[in-house]
């Protein structure tokens, strides 16, 4: 369960910090909610403290799981799909998970694909968006500025060439 301060991931908002919990009616009926304010956007999300489990919500990177997810980042894909509905079906479902390997794994497939073919215009969203999610997760949980984290990140992706 988390705690007031606590620095969390709610997919698929963004990056949040715990505010505190509220005390509300809703059908006759008393719901405890977590207030969650999101990072870099001036907005806040309810939610009911009895399904913040099946949620997504989980608490942010340890800096070892940054590590590891840097390493992975480096890593060359393989079996990335030739055709775009496949490959785009593929990073919706990994999107979707809330998982923050899956989120990286978008963000280094099509950057690798991107070397060798311009990437349609969906393909671009979707990067930018996984890219900025998983730079503003580290971020977070390095108490570092989002820039700074994307420049490593863009580093570490211009790194990985073909063999």
């Amino acid at each position: 369960m988390f705690k007031i301060g606590d620095k969390v991931a709610c997919p698929p908002h963004g990056v949040g910090i715990v505010e505190g919990k509220e005390e509300r009616e809703v059908g006759g009926k008393k719901v405890i909610y977590f207030r969650i304010s999101l990072v870099g956007k001036s907005m806040s999300i309810l939610v009911p403290e009895e399904s913040i489990e099946n949620s997504g919500i989980r608490p942010v990177l340890s800096e070892e799981s940054i590590e590891e997810i840097f390493n992975y980042l480096s890593e060359i894909p393989t079996n990335i799909s030739e055709k775009w509905t496949v490959r785009h079906r593929l990073n919706v479902d990994r999107l979707k998970t809330g998982d923050i390997k899956e989120l990286a794994t978008v963000v280094r497939n099509l950057s690798y694909r991107s070397k060798e073919k311009e990437l349609s215009y969906s393909e671009k969203r979707m990067f930018e968006e996984a890219f900025g999610k998983l730079a503003e997760e580290i971020a977070l949980s390095l108490g570092e500025p989002v820039k700074k984290v994307k420049q490593k990140i863009r580093k570490i992706l211009k790194g990985v060439k073909k063999p």
